[in-house]
């Protein structure tokens, strides 16, 4: 079970990054992709087509016209500015949680990153 101050202590720093100009242009760019339509149909179709890739990978199958549609569609989803933005902003926010946890590690001097790394 955690202690109850270390608990304490880590909710203010979830409600402190929440506050992040990072946070908030994260959350703004998440609300637009939702708000595209057309990206959002397009994420769908690549989803659908990535998991029929993997699919016939697994089952020894290799299915060029399919990795030529998920291209395709992965450009089509570069183009749209809305995919571009939110990318963007959820790596800015990611870096400064990397930037948080790179702390954390270097005062309890264990590496916690590690793991994500392998």
């Amino acid at each position: 079970m955690l202690d109850e101050g270390i608990k304490a202590k880590a909710i203010e720093l979830a409600e402190s990054i929440k506050g992040l100009g990072e946070y908030q242009e994260f959350l703004e760019n998440e609300k637009l992709l939702k708000e595209d339509e057309v990206a959002q149909e397009l994420l769908v179709e690549f989803q659908q087509k990535q998991q029929d890739f993997v699919t016939k990978q697994l089952s020894g199958e290799y299915d060029q016209d399919l990795l030529g549609e998920l291209t395709e569609l992965q450009s089509k989803l570069n183009a749209r500015e809305s995919v571009v933005r939110f990318i963007e902003s959820y790596n800015r926010l990611l870096a400064v949680i990397g930037e948080v946890v790179d702390l954390i590690s270097e005062k309890i001097e264990l590496d916690i990153g590690e793991v994500y790394r392998r």
